[in-house]
């Protein structure tokens, strides 16, 4: 009777060992959606993967709106701008060899650099004003955009998820939790 109440233990302690993979495959997958309890939302609805799906095509969706706002504005605070800036001062800077030239005088050495670095700054102001944009026009960045979020299909990742984590996962949190069963059966088992 003894040793039956010690196999009590390891059905005890398999419990949580099955309950953390569930859990977490749980809080990951379902629901898909967002479910409200007499007007509340409730925590932690939907998943993780469908939350996040929605925001990572939300936020790339919204990283190209706002590359082709910038492109268009000519906002000092721009990010475009900001690039466009940084590229002046760094061409700038490499072209301090110029200042070393014995026979320009300072104002000539001075124009020389500023419009070599001007050749640079409006280099990379063509780039990312005119050809990424044309860039993106021409190999249709939106819709791949769209086919990200229709290829990023829940059902397959927890499929994938179940196949090749979930079921490892499981059999580990299994396999030492029937380990610390079975020593907590003999622990019993000797006390008595």
């Amino acid at each position: 009777m003894i040793f039956l109440k010690g196999l009590t233990f390891i059905l005890f302690n398999a419990l949580p060992g099955f309950l953390i993979p569930f859990g977490l495959k749980m809080l990951l997958f379902h629901p898909r959606e967002k479910k409200w309890l007499f007007g509340k939302p409730v925590p932690l609805t939907p998943g993780l993967a469908p939350r996040y799906k929605v925001q990572l095509i939300d936020k790339l969706e919204a990283l190209l709106s706002e590359y082709l706002h910038d492109c268009h504005s000519e906002d000092p605070a721009s990010r475009i701008s900001k690039w466009e800036k940084e590229a002046y001062g760094k061409a700038w800077d490499k072209l301090a060899f110029i200042d070393k030239a014995q026979i320009l005088t300072q104002h000539m050495k001075d124009g020389l650099r500023h419009s070599l670095a001007l050749i640079v700054f409006e280099a990379v102001k063509q780039f990312f004003r005119s050809f990424v944009p044309f860039l993106m026009e021409r190999y249709e960045v939106e819709k791949y955009i769209d086919l990200v979020d229709e290829k990023l299909d829940l059902a397959t990742i927890e499929t994938y998820y179940r196949r090749y984590i979930y079921k490892y996962m499981l059999y580990f949190f299994l396999a030492v939790s029937a380990l610390i069963g079975v020593a907590n059966m003999l622990y019993y088992i000797i006390i008595q």
